[in-house]
């Protein structure tokens, strides 16, 4: 097989990829239950629940799990109720391609109450991570991480995810007033079920979320039409390259564009560039050898009325 046929293969994989991916958008209520009621142990005059805060993202990044420290993204959030460190953490993951998008959503001034978000989904990054500081409390949060909403390459129509309060392993503090008392190393993130969350040897949930689809597209990153004069995508130079090698591209109009380097298998080496270009200055991008093996890459680039792509050629 020759290295043009290998690479018409590539090409004609990618085009198959892009035709099967489907995005979906999803509304989540987030519904806490938590109250005098439900929780009676002194429980707080002034029960709230800070704004959501995460990300969609895939497999290979986790911005916090049972048994992992806290991230200073969930330190932040679970001990003030902050969100600009943790939205950095899922930002870097966007640059570095393992998340899709921010989630940022509204607080629940009291509790009980209810607070919905709407986002999209690809099957690319199908994970939904997002939680809330429950509050008033040392570094006490509910939310889920990592969670799937693909099963089996198709769509949850709707799930419902009880919640239970984690601590974030920063603060000592065992009531939801105490003062602070930093945790000197941090312990590991652990779900509370202790004191005040514990009622007859129950632990009840403190509320739900509930993800509810709202539509499914299956358009096709292949299906947009190539308008004429949209951009300009150079070839890579030079060609065979090592250790690296660049390319420019032009867009008529300033749009969101996603740069995204494939090996001759069609899986994703690397996100290059994902965010918006300004119109009419070519911007020039570079390909790293690191330690890739040599063979042929396909850098494929994506705008919002566009897609191209060139093959390159990496020599050890």
């Amino acid at each position: 097989m020759t290295m043009r046929t290998l690479l018409v293969i590539l090409l004609l994989g990618l085009g198959a990829e892009a035709a099967a991916q489907s995005t979906a958008t999803y509304e989540v209520t987030f519904a806490s239950t938590w109250s005098a009621a439900t929780h009676p142990q002194g429980f707080p005059s002034n029960p709230h629940f800070s704004g959501l805060i995460g990300g969609t993202h895939d497999s290979t990044v986790t911005f916090w799990a049972t048994g992992e420290t806290a991230s200073l993204g969930i330190k932040n959030m679970a001990e003030l109720g902050t969100k600009s460190a943790l939205r950095g953490e899922v930002e870097a993951a966007i640059q570095q391609g393992s998340a899709e998008a921010v989630l940022d959503g509204s607080f629940i001034g009291r509790s009980p109450g209810v607070v919905r978000l709407t986002f999209d989904l690809s099957e690319t990054y199908p994970l939904v991570t997002l939680v809330s500081m429950l509050a008033p409390s040392p570094d006490w949060f509910v939310g889920v991480g990592g969670l799937s909403l693909l099963e089996q390459g198709q769509w949850i129509d709707t799930l419902t995810v009880e919640l239970f309060v984690y601590d974030a392993g920063t603060d000592s503090g065992t009531s939801y007033t105490a003062s602070n008392q930093v945790t000197n190393p941090p312990e590991p993130i652990a779900k509370i079920e202790t004191a005040p969350f514990l009622l007859n040897d129950q632990v009840p949930a403190v509320g739900t979320f509930t993800f509810v689809r709202q539509d499914v597209s299956t358009a096709a990153e292949d299906d947009l039409p190539d308008l004429p004069e949209t951009h300009v995508l150079s070839h890579a130079f030079p060609n065979p390259f090592t250790p690296q090698t660049a390319f420019t591209l032009t867009v008529r109009q300033s749009q969101t564009v996603r740069i995204v380097l494939y090996d001759l298998t069609g899986r994703r080496v690397e996100t290059l560039f994902d965010g918006v270009l300004r119109a009419g200055t070519p911007h020039r991008f570079m390909i790293e050898s690191n330690d890739l093996p040599s063979g042929v890459y396909v850098y494929r680039v994506v705008g919002e009325r566009f897609h191209d792509s060139r093959a390159v050629v990496l020599v050890r």
